[in-house]
């Protein structure tokens, strides 16, 4: 399998930090409302996720104001399907990081949906 290229972005000013495949085109997004600040997955034309986008991102990654150059965060995202579920993992490095920050997020997922959009 071949390892894709992942973007990593923050905007401090914004305070979003998003994780994305490189070069992906965004077809469909999908807008998780929680209290530590929405999470946005966006779907690809094939109705695949190749995004996460954090807003309020300093509530997931607190350790972000230690960093003085994002050029270095980098980034895994690896997804699984189900049904009507898409698992997303994702992996967050900096040099800044002791370990990388990894986690999950469970998004509803209906393909057909999205395709018909």
């Amino acid at each position: 399998m071949e390892k894709e290229d992942i973007e990593v972005n923050y905007d401090s000013e914004e305070d979003m930090l998003s994780i994305s495949k490189a070069g992906a085109r965004v077809k469909f997004s999908f807008d998780i409302s929680l209290p530590n600040g929405d999470i946005v997955i966006d779907y690809d034309f094939k109705g695949l996720v190749v995004g996460v986008e954090f807003f309020n991102a300093m509530n997931y990654f607190p350790m972000l104001d230690k960093i003085s150059d994002f050029s270095k965060l980098k980034a895994n995202l690896n997804v699984q399907y189900g049904p009507n579920w898409a698992q997303i993992k994702y992996e967050l490095y900096s040099p800044s990081f002791k370990q990388p920050i990894s986690s999950l997020i469970n998004a509803p997922y209906n393909k057909k949906l999205i395709l018909a959009q």
